[in-house]
């Protein structure tokens, strides 16, 4: 891999256009000034990450999940950003701050599973055509035994907060809706199934993570793109958080004394 300098850029994202006779900015080949008005926000997101604009059923799609990531109440990201307005800092150091609270443990699943996903269908078929369902419920018991081999949990599945993540069916039930349920989503409910059976019956449904996951990879997206699904909407609350809670007027946002366990 060659080594390259400040001084040389290769991209195929964006031109800047200024000349005498033209002001313009080109993104993946299409005039900015003439998407503003007629695209919408995942639309835009898509032509940025796929270099073309989607089907109207793929906005769609794209959209919902957007909305369902949003927000997710007083979670970690949002209180790192309630504790920067708490101190007095700027809104971008609050945001930016609150992205960077999310890694494998929380909000970076969903790349785990996607890239999991993609490395167990891609020997079935490369081309993402249609795979039978018996494939795909041995690609799901063969994903959940190798995590129960390891001594790791299934990443994409179960949460905290509920008994069940109330986003994922919403999600998925757009995805058929407009017909991009795919391969990866149906491996997704195959993987839901084969954690079922592997607990006795007990449920341990697909959270937004996993949905994230089964959605972005059946819309064309590649698997490393997956935690952009999440931090692009989640950036949104945790600004709303961050102006809430500076409107509050509150200061030094901090864990009280008697809270604090010292070990010696």
């Amino acid at each position: 891999m060659p080594t390259k300098d400040m001084s040389s850029w290769n991209t195929a994202i964006s031109e800047v256009i200024s000349t005498e006779d033209e002001e313009e900015i080109m993104v993946r080949g299409q005039p900015l000034s003439q998407l503003i008005g007629k695209i919408s926000f995942a639309e835009m997101m898509f032509l940025m990450l796929q270099g073309n604009l989607p089907s109207p059923a793929q906005a769609r799609v794209l959209d919902a999940l957007l909305v369902a990531s949003m927000e997710h109440g007083i979670a970690p990201p949002s209180m790192i950003s309630r504790c920067f307005a708490s101190y007095g800092t700027s809104i971008q150091a609050a945001v930016g701050g609150g992205v960077l609270a999310f890694g494998d443990r929380m909000g970076g699943l969903g790349e785990q599973l996607a890239k999991t996903m993609v490395e167990h269908l891609a020997p079935h078929d490369p081309n993402n055509g249609e795979i039978g369902d018996d494939a795909l419920e041995a690609t799901a018991a063969r994903i959940v035994a190798d995590a129960q081999h390891m001594r790791q949990r299934v990443p994409g599945y179960g949460i905290p907060l509920h008994g069940a993540d109330p986003r994922a069916p919403g999600v998925l039930s757009v995805a058929r809706a407009e017909g991009t349920y795919g391969n990866y989503c149906r491996l997704g409910l195959a993987i839901e199934a084969a954690l079922a059976a592997q607990r006795g019956g007990k449920a341990v449904p697909m959270n937004l993570d996993g949905v994230s996951a089964a959605v972005i990879l059946d819309l064309g997206f590649t698997w490393q793109s997956t935690r952009l699904f999440l931090l692009t909407p989640r950036s949104v609350s945790m600004g709303a958080h961050y102006l809430e809670e500076q409107a509050q007027d509150s200061t030094w946002r901090h864990i009280p004394a008697d809270q604090i366990r010292y070990d010696r």
